[in-house]
Order: C-alpha cells, then sequence, then structure tokens
C-alpha cells in the first residue's frame, strides 16, 4: 500500500470520478484504475462502487478513508518539513493568523524577519479563530498566530507574541466621549458594529453582553478590521477592538477608547500555536526566537 494508492482514496472521495483523479495526481486514468484495483486486491475486499458514472466508496472504502487521509497529510507535512531542515538561507515561511495579530501584528516581525533572512519567502494568510483552530486540529496546517484568552482550554502548543487588551471604542464626537463613568446598560443603548462571528472579538463581546445582562444592538456586521474601524469613525455606532490595533487612530485622534465597563472578558494575548506532536522545523523555530527577542525588547 503505497502513498499513491491513498492519495486516490483520498481524492475519489472528493471527486467522485477518476478522470479528476488522474487530472489531479498527473496521472493518466488507465494508471488510476490500476492502482484501485491493485488496492482492491492488496486488502481483498471492495473498496469503490460505481453508480450513474460517479465512483463512490464502500463501507470498507470509508473505513480505510479514514486512514488515508490522516496518513497522506503526514506525508505531505513531512516532505514540507524536511525540505526546510537544510538551512536558513532559503525556504519557504508559512503561517496563518487570526484577523487581529494578522493585520496590526505580524506585519513589523515577518517584515523584520525577511530583512534577517532575504532568502526566505513568506506566505501569510488571514482567517477566523475558528477556522484556524480546526485546520490546526486537521493538520491543513502546521503554525498560527491566534488571538487567545487566559481560559483557552485548546490542547496546542503556544508561545506568547505580545499581551491585548479589549476595549471599547467609538468616534471623538460620540455623545459617549462626554460620559464620566459607563456602565453596560448606558453602552447596551447604542448601536453596535459587530464582527464576524467565529472571530475572538464577535465571542469576547457576547459574553462581555452575557456576562453583564444586557443585549447588544447589533448595527452591522463587518469582516475587516479596517472597515470595522472606519465605521465606527463615523460616528453612528461603537463596538469593540484589540488596543494593539488602534493605535494609529489613537494618536490621531479618530477614535477613543474606553475600558469595557461591568465584568470583563479573560485577559487577551497574542500567541503562536502548534499541535504538540509537530516538531517545529528549523524555519519556524527561527521565526519564532526571533518574535519573541522582538517582543523582549519592546518591553523593556
Amino acid at each position: 500500500m503505497n502513498i499513491t494508492k491513498l492519495q486516490i482514496v483520498v481524492l475519489i472521495e472528493k471527486y467522485k470520478k477518476v478522470t479528476d483523479v488522474a487530472a489531479e495526481l498527473g496521472l493518466k486514468q488507465p494508471t488510476v484504475s490500476f492502482h484501485m484495483k491493485s488496492l482492491e486486491t492488496e486488502l481483498g475486499t471492495s473498496l469503490f462502487q460505481y453508480r450513474s458514472g460517479r465512483v463512490l466508496l464502500t463501507d470498507a472504502g470509508r473505513a480505510l478513508y479514514q486512514y488515508a487521509v490522516r496518513i497522506v497529510s503526514l506525508a505531505v507535512e513531512a516532505e514540507r518539513s524536511l525540505k526546510q531542515f537544510s538551512s536558513l538561507s532559503s525556504g519557504n515561511l508559512e503561517l496563518e493568523a487570526s484577523y487581529i495579530p494578522g493585520t496590526y501584528t505580524l506585519p513589523k516581525i515577518l517584515s523584520r524577519f525577511i530583512h534577517l533572512h532575504p532568502g526566505i519567502d513568506v506566505t501569510l494568510n488571514v482567517h477566523n479563530d475558528a477556522s484556524l483552530r480546526e485546520r490546526l486540529r486537521s493538520r491543513d496546517i502546521q503554525l498560527a498566530v491566534l488571538h487567545m484568552t487566559d481560559n483557552d482550554n485548546e490542547t496546542f502548543q503556544t508561545q506568547d507574541i505580545a499581551p491585548d487588551e479589549t476595549v471599547l471604542i467609538f468616534a471623538p464626537e460620540h455623545p459617549l466621549s462626554q460620559e464620566s463613568e459607563l456602565t453596560p446598560e448606558l453602552v447596551a443603548l447604542e448601536p453596535w458594529i459587530q464582527h464576524e462571528q467565529a472571530t475572538y472579538l464577535a465571542n469576547a463581546a457576547d459574553s462581555w453582553a452575557q456576562a453583564n445582562a444586557v443585549r447588544l444592538w447589533n448595527h452591522a456586521i463587518v469582516n475587516s478590521p479596517e472597515a470595522y474601524k472606519g465605521m465606527v469613525m463615523e460616528g453612528g455606532a461603537i463596538g469593540i477592538f484589540a488596543k494593539a490595533g488602534i493605535e494609529t487612530e489613537l494618536a490621531l485622534g479618530r477614535l477613543r477608547c474606553s475600558p469595557l465597563p461591568g465584568i470583563v472578558p479573560p485577559a487577551a494575548r497574542f500567541a503562536y500555536a502548534w499541535r504538540k506532536d509537530h516538531a517545529l522545523t528549523p524555519l519556524q523555530q527561527a521565526f519564532i526566537d526571533m518574535a519573541a527577542e522582538t517582543n523582549h525588547q519592546i518591553n523593556n
């Protein structure tokens, strides 16, 4: 049972057609069909069934599929990791990050890393926190930067980048700017801009409202941090944001912020996260070490 045969099982479940599987693997259709029959002979059971021009997995095929997905994923991860063991003078650093750290924290760190290692290529993709956690668990990605709290119960290995504070934000001319003391009840009367669901800040807003027994008047849902700030700066609504992401607007007087009143969410931080069964490559470890050193220098 070789890796190609297992790849075919995985792709048959995805495409349901031998022609599509052959195209994906760069093989001829008869070659794929040969591997399918060879695998059934090798295991002594029927794995594929043909219905109305589609190829489906049998019960035995679906049982094998569960293992094939993991084995193929591990093989891809092993090949990708080993390519990065030769040196730190070449290679590709792949990073996935949630919206806030990916937009406001990582660009500075990545720019410094590229300057120190000019032969390294960097790929950065930004997604919501929930999808990143799921992709880490399923081995689709190796390393992510998450917006986390001290109460986070994920079983990932983590290393902190920087602390963060979740704050209430509003325009300088907003009526809340004139209030000497904010309360959850007063804040809940205002229209809110809400973050996309499955993001850390959306969950933080919901948790804060629930803890303080108030209901938020959600006026809009926005999945772009910059668009979110832009709407709040227009003055018609308020919201919550990571303080690390509004430093420029605060300095220029375009936004104001205040600690969340009442019962506040657990302390937040940005952190690298990877599965405990994943050994960091030298390239990944070098990046994490450099980022930790940069953070230490900033805080001291």
